[in-house]
Parts: structure tokens; sequence; C-alpha cells
């Protein structure tokens, strides 16, 4: 079913071919729901405007439970506390016809069942609560079912991160930009593509962008006010926020452009997506996954060209969110204040960019160092 605001898709299991797993509750629910599908199917519209990875994870979780409870013969209206146990247990460790498997064989076609790569972390099934929490409050408000059992079950333990892990530190980044810099260009073709993997590059580490924010924009989101450039970047719940953008970014920004053709300065009424197909035509830029697979071919062919594994282990492992999460860092380390990195990342809670900060590691190994000086024998 698709919503009416977005192109995303709910897909979820069909009421029609497996039954109605929940009877009406009562005349009183707001949403017209007859069933448990149907009423997911409500919640899903609602949050049809969330980002693409969001409103992915939400569908996935939406369809867990349907199915779980389909198989179990509950509702949404007969689960309790304890059920809601047994329904955490079962994702932590799922039985084997709910284990997809890692590579299908020929022909082979995988059952409705079959969503689950294995057993759940702690920190999966805490993010599989929370999103149930909201799905069934959004329930009891449409007067579709009475309680929340989820509100009220026993949080799975997690392990805290006292800091941001996943990002690369700046000897890492180095490493990669040195070799971006450097990417064959044998043929027009092999020229253009390294072009825009520069520029690609370049826009995650100095914005911060998310993919969806990035695949999303055009060039004619670069605004000039008086003597600042900025880009706008309508982000998470459709909030817009202006990115400032520094020297070294408009420099790449005029480069990428004089390659694609293109006048230096973004002009206001221009269509040019931000990150453009090769050809540079056309209103229409890359998707995230291929963006996504450009960021993980380059992590890869820089690791294999790195001799210290403790770089090879940041830079193999690097997404398009870890730049994100590298622009925030060395912003801080660098000295940029919580305050403005918070509005430039777009982030609602400050202690979300409280995770990037982080004392610098000469300073910390300095203070070690004052412990091995001192004297502690008479």
């Amino acid at each position: 079913m698709n919503t009416p605001t977005t192109n995303q898709s709910a897909q979820l299991p069909d009421s029609h071919d497996r039954g109605d797993i929940s009877e009406l509750p009562g005349a009183g629910n707001i949403i017209g729901a007859k069933n448990d599908f149907e009423a997911v199917r409500e919640w899903m519209k609602a949050k049809g405007k969330r980002s693409g990875n969001t409103f992915k994870s939400y569908r996935t979780e939406a369809t867990k439970i349907l199915l779980w409870m389909m198989e179990n013969k509950h509702t949404f209206n007969s689960l309790t506390v304890e059920i809601v146990h047994r329904y955490f247990n079962h994702l932590a460790c799922p039985p084997a016809h709910w284990i997809r498997p890692a590579k299908a064989k020929k022909g082979q076609k995988l059952t409705d069942f079959q969503i689950m790569r294995g057993g759940a972390s702690n920190k999966s099934i805490a993010y599989s609560r929370t999103v149930l929490i909201g799905l069934c409050r959004y329930l009891c408000a449409a007067g579709y079912i009475r309680l929340n059992p989820f509100e009220l079950s026993h949080r799975p333990a997690v392990v805290s991160a006292a800091e941001q892990e996943r990002y690369l530190s700046v000897e890492a980044w180095s490493y990669l930009w040195s070799y971006i810099l450097s990417m064959a260009s044998g043929t027009a073709i092999e020229q253009k593509h390294a072009d825009r993997t520069r520029w690609l590059f370049a826009l995650f580490y100095y914005t911060g962008l998310r993919i969806d924010e990035a695949v999303k924009g055009k060039m004619c989101d670069f605004v000039r006010r008086d003597d600042t450039w900025q880009l706008k970047v309508v982000g998470k719940g459709s909030k817009a926020r202006f990115v400032t953008v520094s020297t070294a970014l408009l420099s790449e920004v005029t480069r990428f452009r004089r390659l694609c053709d293109l006048p230096a300065y973004p002009l206001p009424a221009e269509t040019v997506p931000l990150i453009p197909r090769l050809t540079h035509k056309g209103p229409v830029g890359l998707s995230v996954r291929a963006v996504q697979a450009i960021v993980t071919e380059v992590g890869a062919r820089a690791a294999a060209t790195c001799g210290d594994q403790h770089l090879v282990a940041q830079i193999s492992s690097m997404t398009a969110h870890w730049l994100r999460h590298t622009n925030a860092t060395h912003r801080l380390m660098a000295g940029a204040s919580l305050e403005t990195t918070q509005d430039e990342l777009g982030h609602a809670d400050p202690r979300t960019t409280r995770i990037y900060a982080k004392t610098s590691s000469t300073a910390r190994r300095e203070d070690a160092e004052k412990l091995s000086r001192l004297k502690t024998t008479p």
C-alpha cells in the first residue's frame, strides 16, 4: 500500500491471504481498522514522511510482530507483558524456519517467515521494543487497543557507547582522501568516475549530510547570503536547515562544476542533482543504493592498498553514514562548538552531538604518561 504523501511502500502481510488475526475490538477506533494488518498499515501511513531507511526499519519490525502473532495466534489486544517477553526471546533465538539463508540455492523461494539473518542482539531487541512501543501508542490513541504492554516490558541491557566509534580517525581519513586524489583515470569514463567520487566524498565529509539528504539535493540548494555560501537541506521530519559551506568545500564545488561544464558557482534555478550520474545530464541523480555502493567500493580498494591494519579496519568498514560521523568528530576535535555542530548536523537533542566530542588523543597520552612518571615508592 502506498502512502498518500510518499512513494515509500508499506508492504505488509496481506490479511486477505492469511485471514484476520484480530477482530475489530470496538466501534470506537478512529482509524477504521478491522484487523491488526489494517491497523499497522494506518500506522505506516502516519510514518510515511520518515527517511527511507527509518521507514524500512519500521516496516520490518511491524512485519515481524505481525507474523509472530499470526503464528502464535495472538492479537495486539491479547498481548501481555509476559507474551511480549516471549516475543523478545523469539527474536534472540528464532526458530530455523525464520532464518534467511546466507545464500539461497538456485530456484529456491524464501517463505514470508524467512526475514531474520540470525538471533538478534540486545541492542537490536531494544530497538524493536522502542519501535513497537511507538506503534502501540498510536493504536491506543486511535482507540484500536486498550493497553500498551511493550511500554511495561523489560528493556534489554545494552552497553551504551561513551562516544561514537563508527568514524574515520584523522589518519584514516587522510589516507583515504590521498587515495581518492590519486585514483586511476585512464579513459574518459574513468576520469568522470574519479572526479565524481572526489566530489561525493568531499560533499559528505565537509557537510555531514545524511545519505537521504544528499541524494535528494540539487545544486540550486547552494545559496549565497552576503559573502557566505550555505547549503539548504531538508532533513528528518521534513525540517529544513542551512549547512555552512567552508572554503574547502566551495573549492570542491567550483572544481566539480567546471568539470561538468557548468558555471563555477551554482545558480538559483538549476535542477542539476548534488550527486549526478556520470553523464551529468538530467534532473535525477544517483540513488541511495548507488551512492552506498560507491562508498563501499572505494573503501575496499583503498583498504587493499594500505599496509596499516588499524587503518584498514576503519576504511574497509566505512559506510556513507560513517562520513557524517567523521564530519562531526573532526569538527569538534578541531575546536568547533557543540552548539554550531548540532545546528549544522540537524540534531534535535544536544546529547546526540555530545557523543562526538572527544578529548584529543595527544592530551590523553600526555596525561597517561604523568601516571607512569609518578614516584610511588619511597
